[in-house]
């Protein structure tokens, strides 16, 4: 059993104690899940980890290796703490991904800590902290680490997150299991993912839906989304519908 602790101010630790992680983005967590176990996923990244939930879930229940990428200093503490409290191996690393390497500034929501983005404007802020930022091709060159699955969840700046793995998408045909906002970030995902083949399919309740276009839920209820290299196959969908019924059990 995990061992969240974290101050009171810190929204998903809230939300965890209030319902854990069954009642916590469960079918996003499934797919997560089900990939590396379907992929056999020897890497897996969590990009836009905030206190690392599905690091920790992920590193605890099966045996990838999770890189959890949390540019907010405070999280990232907190997400190093809980790992290291769980004895679990997970890499924290407090850097950004984005479309280029370099230095970024991190706009720090006033509505919760969930919701900092290095996108201005996409919430109200009430400050700003400058990160290290690095693009995903870079960030694979640099340490050798080839991820098989890959979650995205960073307030807006998905697209720029998978346009700087690029080469990784090409060469490597991660699956990836990513946020999109409706109105937001459809085009922009479909302009990098598109071209390469990829897949789309929605995440909702139920089994994973095919999808011919990326097209965000405007009321935000069915945020996310697996897109695949290749359709999906019933054999994904049995490892989906296991983890799926796991998660609910706790």
């Amino acid at each position: 059993m995990l061992r969240i602790e974290a101050r009171a101010d810190v929204h998903i630790a809230r939300l965890l104690e209030t319902g854990g992680v069954a009642a916590y983005e469960p079918e996003t967590m499934a797919a997560f899940l089900a990939a590396i176990t379907f992929k056999q996923a020897a890497v897996a990244l969590d990009v836009g980890a905030n206190v690392g939930v599905y690091s920790l879930v992920g590193g605890a229940t099966t045996s990838a290796h999770i890189v959890g990428f949390e540019p907010t200093p405070d999280l990232a503490r907190t997400f190093r703490a809980i790992a290291q409290a769980n004895a679990l191996s997970c890499t924290v690393e407090p850097i950004a991904l984005g479309k280029r390497t370099g230095r970024a500034t991190l706009y720090l929501s006033a509505s919760t800590d969930s919701s900092n983005s290095l996108q201005a404007g996409f919430r109200r802020a009430t400050g700003t902290v400058e990160v290290p930022l690095e693009r995903l091709d870079d960030y694979v060159a640099r340490t050798g680490l080839v991820p098989a699955v890959i979650k995205i969840d960073t307030e807006s700046t998905e697209p720029d997150v998978l346009a700087g793995g690029s080469e990784l998408l090409r060469v490597h045909r991660p699956w990836i299991v990513c946020e999109v906002l409706a109105g937001l970030t459809e085009i922009a995902l479909d302009e990098v993912l598109r071209p390469l083949g990829y897949h789309f399919n929605q995440l909702g309740p139920g089994l994973p839906t095919p999808a011919p276009a990326i097209v965000g839920d405007p009321t935000y209820l069915n945020r996310d989304w697996l897109f695949t290299p290749e359709p999906i196959s019933a054999d994904y969908q049995d490892h989906f519908a296991a983890w799926r019924s796991a998660i609910a059990a706790i």
